[in-house]
């Protein structure tokens, strides 16, 4: 296994290297069910109780996740504020009724109503109360929700895409942005502050690409890689990628945080693929990388930090990134898998 492992060759088709302003809608849609992306990668590693099924099955929708709101609605607000507002207080209730109100929305919207068949599909997709909804449960979604309705329909909407948070979430999410926005070194991070020319710095791009895998028993086949990053900066030959993190522990976790998310990994593959677009797309032959994390706590006082990565840390990433990648394509050229 080891010696196959070692023996897989992987090459970048530099031709389809693509860095796109899309959507995370977009990004996370079908059309690229089949890619390739950090978040997959964990799927795979043992260490992170990966397997061979759950990698090539892809993610199970199991509905809302709270902590992915405010982490969305934090990256949104701060990186992108010229297409994303936050909503007053419009009593959007909280937790997983929240997003059920939320999906229900259009539909009272549109009929001024909302029917109990209407209330278990809604609880099926976001998984409130799946499979035990009651009478009084369905009371308790239409009297919870009905106010939040009310109010979002008379509520005059910017033009901006417009981001709907029950009154707590909201309140962490606004002092989470603000601190970001406080912190001068990340500032600067994001938005370099030189002096004679001005340094490229993008917020919230893709980058896809298609490596070849061959195979030491003569299988070839592609591999579609995607990574959604939240900022780099180009300053002359340096390519920085910031990855802004919420954590709702002290800071003092961060790095038990780098450690049981791999996180390393997350930015090597970032790193990767941009150096490589730079190289092919920008003719800088040969960039220098680093990384950086730009913590804030979700927890008051909202404090917020920046790890740097070390040359070490990039090339452990890297090693991790290559070797899951190597043994995905040894799944499907010895062992049989495919993409579901």
């Amino acid at each position: 296994f080891r010696s196959r492992l070692a023996d897989i060759e992987l090459v970048p088709i530099v031709e389809t290297l693509q860095l796109l302003k899309i959507t995370d809608e977009e990004y996370f849609s079908s059309k690229y069910k089949n890619y390739i992306s950090n978040s997959r990668l964990r799927l795979l590693n043992p260490q992170q109780d990966g397997s061979p099924d759950k990698f090539f099955t892809g993610f199970v929708d199991n509905g809302y996740v709270s902590c992915f709101e405010l982490g969305s609605a934090v990256h949104e607000l701060y990186l992108q504020p010229e297409y994303f507002e936050l909503a007053p207080d419009l009593s959007r209730p909280s937790a997983k009724l929240g997003a059920v109100a939320d999906y229900l929305y259009p539909i009272w919207l549109d009929k001024g109503k909302i029917t109990k068949a209407e209330i278990l599909k809604a609880s099926d997709d976001i998984n409130y109360y799946k499979g035990k909804i009651t009478n009084d449960i369905i009371k308790k979604v239409f009297s919870s929700c009905l106010p939040y309705w009310k109010n979002r329909k008379e509520y005059k909407e910017s033009g901006l895409t417009t981001i709907y948070l029950d009154p707590k979430t909201r309140d962490i999410v606004s002092n989470c942005v603000l601190a970001l926005q406080k912190n001068k070194q990340i500032s600067n991070l994001i938005n370099p502050d030189t002096f004679g020319f001005e340094p490229i710095s993008e917020n919230e791009w893709a980058i896809l690409l298609d490596i070849k895998a061959k195979c030491p028993n003569g299988k070839e086949f592609i591999l579609h890689l995607k990574s959604k990053l939240d900022n780099f900066t180009i300053e002359n030959d340096i390519i920085t990628v910031n990855d802004v993190k919420t954590i709702g522990k002290i800071l003092s976790e961060c790095d038990n945080n780098i450690t049981k998310f791999h996180y390393n990994r997350e930015i090597a593959m970032y790193a990767y693929l941009l150096k490589l677009y730079v190289k092919n797309k920008q003719d800088i032959i040969n960039p220098k990388i680093k990384g950086n994390f730009l913590w804030v706590s979700t927890i008051p006082n909202y404090y917020t930090k920046v790890t740097s990565l070390s040359d070490k840390d990039l090339k452990e990433g890297f090693h991790e990134f290559k070797t899951l990648l190597k043994y995905a394509a040894y799944l499907i050229g010895y062992e049989g898998y495919d993409f579901k």
